[in-house]
């Protein structure tokens, strides 16, 4: 393979791999803590978190 090929071949990888990071960085978080289904809360948090929104 020669020298030429194989950077445009790395910078088209860097570049795809790039994209996939800002994609994922700036896409809209779905889930997890901001639902109510965060296993990182206990049970009782819970009931008092909705005993304050009513």
């Amino acid at each position: 393979m020669n020298a030429e090929i194989q950077t445009l071949l790395s910078l088209a990888v860097v570049a795809i791999a790039s994209v996939w990071l800002v994609r994922r960085a700036f896409r809209k978080k779905s889930g997890g803590c901001a639902s109510s289904e965060c296993g990182a809360i206990s049970p009782e948090v819970k009931k008092l978190q909705a005993k304050l929104r009513h």
